[in-house]
């Protein structure tokens, strides 16, 4: 029943966003009674921190930590998340951002827990990129990279790019987005193979 409530908490958080949502809103669409509801969730904070913990961070663990670390190389695995994204939004012919952005801009000014939490996502998927990055310089695939600035700058034109594809309801933003990374990232690798 926990798990019914955090889903239909994340998937209405995700869709209307955290302020907009009311708690009789989650209930119906998990279909609890008021009693189990305040059992599980005696308040909406509670609930608002659980699906952080379980259903954002997850969410970020799938979609960027995972296939970071099945690919062979940065590069590669950026270039395949965005694809992959851009593919799922494209099917879907709607975007409803990305869970972590979304929860960050919203609330982050109210509840310092919940800053607390979204912040620990970001640096969990902070530290994952900057770890693949700095193991491409080590291996020598890469050069004049500074995997933590770079780490930031690839979340931050993701987060950006997804944001615009929210307004705009399309993924071009994300497309572009993932054309000057691949650029970007060219250069730093194809420096590193010209000096070997």
């Amino acid at each position: 029943m926990r798990r019914r409530i955090v889903d239909a908490a994340y998937d209405t958080f995700v869709r209307h966003g955290y302020l907009a949502t009311g708690m009789l809103e989650i209930r119906e669409k998990a279909s609890v009674s008021g009693g189990a509801m305040a059992h599980h969730f005696p308040a909406k904070r509670d609930l608002g921190l659980a699906v952080i913990q379980d259903r954002v961070a997850q969410a970020v663990a799938q979609t960027w930590i995972a296939p970071l670390e099945a690919h062979a190389d940065a590069p590669s695995a950026i270039d395949a998340i965005f694809a992959a994204i851009i593919t799922e939004l494209t099917g879907k012919r709607a975007v409803s951002g990305c869970p972590l952005n979304n929860m960050a801009m919203e609330i982050s000014a109210h509840d310092a827990d919940m800053r607390r939490a979204l912040n620990a996502i970001f640096a969990a998927w902070h530290d994952a990129l900057r770890a693949k990055l700095y193991a491409d310089v080590l291996a020598g695939r890469a050069r004049d990279l500074h995997p933590d600035s770079l780490a930031t700058l690839v979340i931050a034109a993701y987060s950006g790019a997804m944001a615009m594809a929210k307004a705009r309801q399309d993924a071009i933003p994300l497309a572009d987005a993932r054309v000057e990374l691949a650029a970007l990232l060219a250069a730093k690798y194809r420096g590193a193979m010209l000096a070997g």
